[in-house]
């Protein structure tokens, strides 16, 4: 193309050239015909004033009476302008024939100027006068005769300059018309072809590159030419080839990760060795497009590996013959470096028997992925293929992945088994506990009873036996007040465990809490009077919440009693504070009497667990845990021994 733009742009360069030229040659040839017909008009002028000076001197010497008239002035002058015109006649360029009548006519205005002149000077009689008149005036009438003679022949030549300078003039326009016309001509011709030849194959890349960005990767344009624009073809043929190549290669290799993806997910989440070994032969088969696929595992013995069911392309008596030695099979293993190994040609290569099995003969390609658990060999995949066509590099990088991805699937049912064996042992451990607890649990239950319940029982006993051997009646009756008072005890602890081991429904009510805490310290109260004990009251502004008033004032009283005995021998304060915390009612109860040990704190909420020897039965933090659980709260305890105890309350608004 780049020839073909030079070749064009030279041949418009040389047409306008030779335009140029042959209108240079013709401007200057008729620049100098023109400048011919300027001097011959120049002459024509000179001649027209030498014709008119002697018509005027004629005129003058036919009209003058006398020689000193009035007109000798002007017949002077006009003589002098006649022989002023002569010589400007003669000093131009004529042809030979003009010059010769040139010549002739200055010698006759010679010979003018002279009769002239004795005409003028002469003082004769009027006869001589009136003959040298008459020679002046024959001269005069010669010259003028010559000169128009002479102006004929002169008209005659510059009618025909002009003529040819005229014609000159218009074969040059003409030619410079032809020239333009022809350079235009050939100018549209080549931006034609030019247009055509460069459009076309623009049109033709632009219209493959439209298709390539449709997605018709290796499209080709159909356009040829040995010039940049076709070498440019070509180019774009090859890069979209690539491009196809390149897609192919890529979506290739998106559906070969797409299905070692679904090869490989399952296997994370079968349980036992059969849901791998068909996950394997049957997504490897597919995934790599394999007549045979199968997994070999090492038998209990640990001498051999077996082909396992299910399999691909196998059936149950191909399977069953398909075993190979341990021992033989490492020394493949070793041999191709712990790589999966390719055959790809079975009649050049001595490979074990036992991978071939019986009916297999005819195999031609064979490919082995290895297995490993800690380095080592425990399985191998095996693929085949009887027909043409060998397994490649990235066939094997594949199957190493989907070996790696078997190798964790079977430690994983191992670790499984494992698991789930210990399980089952835990759980059998966990049972056994539990009824160890439960039976730990009834026997402190029922010690815990037998205790609480002996001590007013051997009272009533003991003061029954009293009034046998009495028989003072006041004596009777204050030992009858004393087991009266003991039965009344005993038949409280049986209520405390009642009300413990059966769940009440709560009567749900609007609840003032400032105000339930306010009652609940009205009846400690009373108890305190005489010791040294100050309870201190910080209230603030609560709302009002859901629950059981008077389960809620039994938690009250349970904890502001239990504050009051651990201080009954120091005395000391007794700290109540309500607050609202974002949803919830928090109360803190806190004393500063002798505080509770760090190992006796974390069985404080356990049934029938007490430090107060005789004088309680275990059973009242116990029931204040259950209330608050019921009201969906939380209770938290803290305690310093030496400096005091704090339980903090939280309760939300609603239940």
């Amino acid at each position: 193309m780049r020839k073909k733009l030079i070749y064009s742009l030279s041949l418009l360069f040389i047409l306008f050239t030779i335009g140029t030229v042959l209108t240079t040659v013709y401007t200057y040839s008729i620049t100098k015909d023109l400048e011919s017909v300027i001097s011959l008009h120049r002459v024509e002028i000179i001649r027209q004033t030498l014709v008119i000076s002697a018509q005027t001197v004629q005129g003058n010497l036919y009209t003058t009476g006398t020689v000193f008239g009035k007109e000798l002035d002007v017949i002077v002058e006009n003589v002098t302008n006649l022989d002023n015109s002569i010589h400007g006649c003669s000093s131009c360029h004529h042809s030979k024939e003009m010059t010769e009548r040139l010549k002739k006519v200055e010698n006759m205005v010679e010979q003018y100027k002279e009769a002239i002149s004795y005409l003028i000077t002469s003082t004769a009689n009027p006869e001589r006068i009136e003959r040298l008149k008459m020679v002046a005036v024959g001269i005069g009438d010669s010259i003028l005769s010559l000169t128009q003679e002479m102006s004929f022949l002169a008209d005659k030549s510059l009618n025909t300059k002009s003529v040819k300078a005229i014609k000159e003039i218009n074969n040059s326009r003409f030619i410079l018309i032809v020239t333009l016309t022809l350079a235009f001509i050939v100018a549209l011709l080549v931006a034609v072809t030019l247009t055509r030849q460069i459009t076309k194959p623009v049109f033709e890349l632009v219209n493959a590159t439209r298709m390539i960005a449709s997605g018709h990767l290796g499209y080709k344009t159909t356009y040829e030419d040995k010039n940049e624009f076709g070498e440019l073809a070509a180019s774009f043929n090859e890069m979209s080839q690539s491009l196809k190549d390149g897609n192919e290669k890529i979506v290739l290799h998106m559906n070969r990760l797409a299905g070692l993806y679904r090869v490989t997910l399952p296997l994370h989440s079968v349980s036992n060795v059969t849901e791998i070994c068909k996950e394997v032969s049957y997504g490897v088969a597919e995934l790599i497009e394999v007549e045979q696929c199968g997994l070999l595992l090492m038998d209990k013995g640990a001498l051999y590996l077996e082909h396992k069911q299910p399999a691909f392309g196998l059936d149950e008596v191909q399977i069953n013959s398909i075993r190979v030695l341990k021992e033989d099979l490492l020394k493949l293993y070793f041999s191709s470096n712990r790589r999966p190994l390719i055959i790809n040609n079975l009649q050049s290569e001595n490979i074990l028997t036992g991978l071939i099995g019986i009916d297999n003969r005819d195999i031609r390609n064979i490919m082995l992925g290895w297995v490993r658990q800690k380095g080592e060999l425990i399985g191998v995949i095996r693929l085949a293929n009887k027909k043409d066509g060998d397994f490649s590099e990235e066939s094997s990088r594949l199957l190493g992945i989907i070996s790696n991805n078997v190798s964790v699937a079977i430690e994983n049912i191992k670790l499984y088994e494992d698991l789930r064996s210990q399980m089952q042992e835990l759980k059998e451990t966990q049972e056994q506990l539990v009824q160890a607890a439960k039976l730990a649990a009834i026997g402190e239950l029922a010690s815990n009873v037998a205790h609480e319940i002996n001590n007013p029982l051997t009272s009533i006993l003991g003061y029954a036996e009293l009034i046998r051997e009495e028989r003072d009646v006041e004596s009777i009756m204050r030992d009858v007040e004393i087991i009266e008072k003991e039965s009344m005890r005993a038949r409280d602890i049986v209520q405390q465990l009642l009300e413990f081991s059966r769940k009440r429904p709560l009567e749900i009510k609007q609840v003032d809490i400032n105000k339930l805490i306010k009652e609940s310290v009205s009846l400690i109260n009373v108890q305190i009077k005489d010791a040294r004990i100050r309870i201190l009251e910080k209230y603030s502004d609560l709302p009002f919440i859901t629950g059981d008033p008077n389960q809620l004032k039994q938690v009250f009283l349970n904890i502001i009693s239990n504050s009051v005995d651990a201080m009954q021998a120091t005395g000391g304060n007794i700290t109540i504070m309500t607050d609202k915390i974002n949803s919830s009612v928090n109360v803190e109860i806190s004393d500063n009497g002798q505080g509770i040990p760090s190992d006796v704190l974390p069985r404080i909420f356990e049934p029938f667990f007490t430090t107060k020897k005789e004088k309680g039965t275990g059973l009242g933090l116990s029931i204040t845990y259950k209330i608050i659980q019921s009201h969906k709260g939380k209770i938290e305890v803290r305690s310093d021994e030496g400096k005091g105890t704090k339980f903090t309350i939280s309760l939300p608004v609603h239940i």
